[in-house]
């Protein structure tokens, strides 16, 4: 007798509840973890933990061919609207990015095919950390989890798209993000003789803009292209001219290729920036994620599989790709992947205080994962 997801799904939409209420953010996600493994376990099913990450796991559950599911588990710093149907009992911290509902339709994978067969091995990984930098993937690969796998897919809720709805896209779904961080040094002085000395201040700002322009004029004008400064720090008191300035900043896209030309282009105009203004100046980046790209076949095959089975009006193709990233990337570049955006309805933004999202996104994700899992 099948099992189906009518069964169960009460206790998904409880766990899921669970989770929201007792978030915790990367790296700490302790409590997550157990709750993840009692269930896990509860279904005689084995969950395995990480060697060298504190938390997290996977379960695999069938045999043969393996697909790769990704589940992250992390919240964010964020202190929730208390007017929240479900609201955090963690103070300062949220589920605002709808991990908590990736990481139930994880478990009701497990639950799913735990209790019946599948043809192929479906390893649901429970990932930490993704909201951090560096994040939880590069980790959890490092694992070498991902070997002798066939392909990897994950789900990420979508609160502006209504309940059910599945943003598709071919290639770039998510931009890369790389933090920046530029240390300009000079001799420093008096602000009565700036011509005795470098005005670092004056200098900086034309690096500012200089940089900026001079990428943009040697980046093919087709490619996305996101570069803006966050910080500028430097100066104690208004009579003296600073010996250092310090810039922070990120920069996005969705070609890696063009990613990897930025950091050249940015290295060489600083060289030769600093070389002309007699300064010094240190250009780091301290993290960085690339653009998430899915797999043209495997797309093609979830599209046609969606309308083989009457889901086509569930379908959005025409959408563009977003400016945000996800440490899903790194898995894309180590096997073929999926990044899907199921729409999840509610109110409020993702990363925002307001957030609440229609409990139907958990019975229709897993319904039609199961359904492609089954079929692909």
């Amino acid at each position: 007798m099948e099992y189906s997801i009518d069964s169960f799904l009460p206790e998904i939409i409880k766990l899921r509840e669970h989770i929201h209420t007792y978030p915790e953010i990367s790296y700490e996600e302790y409590e997550t973890t157990k709750l993840i493994e009692e269930t896990i376990t509860s279904s005689q099913l084995e969950f395995k933990k990480f060697s060298k990450l504190k938390t997290g796991g996977y379960c695999d559950v069938g045999e043969g061919e393996t697909i790769v599911f990704r589940a992250d588990i992390d919240a964010l710093p964020i202190t929730e609207n208390p007017e929240n149907k479900v609201v955090s009992k963690n103070h300062g911290i949220m589920h605002a990015c709808g991990h908590d509902y990736h990481t139930a339709i994880g478990l009701g994978l497990l639950k799913y095919f735990g209790a019946n067969k599948i043809n192929k091995k479906l390893r649901v990984v429970f990932q930490p950390a993704e909201e951090a930098a560096p994040g939880g993937a590069e980790s959890v690969i490092a694992e070498n989890i991902l070997d002798k796998t066939k392909c990897a897919i994950a789900l990420h809720v979508d609160p502006k798209l209504p309940v059910g709805k599945f943003d598709v896209i071919d290639g770039a779904v998510q931009a890369s993000t790389t933090s920046i961080k530029i240390e300009l040094t000079g001799p420093g002085g008096h602000t009565s003789k700036p011509a005795e000395t470098v005005d670092l201040i004056n200098v900086t700002s034309y690096y500012v803009v200089q940089i900026q322009s001079y990428l943009r004029q040697n980046i093919d004008p087709r490619e996305t292209l996101a570069f803006a400064f966050g910080a500028i720090n430097g100066g104690t008191t208004h009579n003296t001219i600073p010996e250092k300035i310090s810039l922070r900043g990120t920069i996005r896209t969705h070609n890696n290729e063009v990613l990897d030309k930025c950091f050249n282009l940015m290295k060489s105009f600083t060289k030769n920036f600093s070389e002309l203004n007699g300064i010094k100046i240190n250009i780091e980046f301290p993290t960085s994620c690339p653009a998430t790209i899915n797999n043209s076949e495997l797309t093609k095959s979830f599209i046609n599989f969606m309308k083989n089975t009457g889901r086509e009006e569930n379908l959005i193709l025409a959408a563009k790709p977003s400016m945000g990233a996800d440490d899903f990337a790194f898995y894309g570049l180590k096997l073929p992947s999926l990044y899907l955006q199921v729409g999840a309805g509610g109110k409020g933004s993702l990363h925002t205080t307001d957030l609440e999202l229609d409990d139907e996104v958990l019975r229709v994700s897993l319904e039609t994962l199961i359904d492609f899992f089954e079929q692909y």
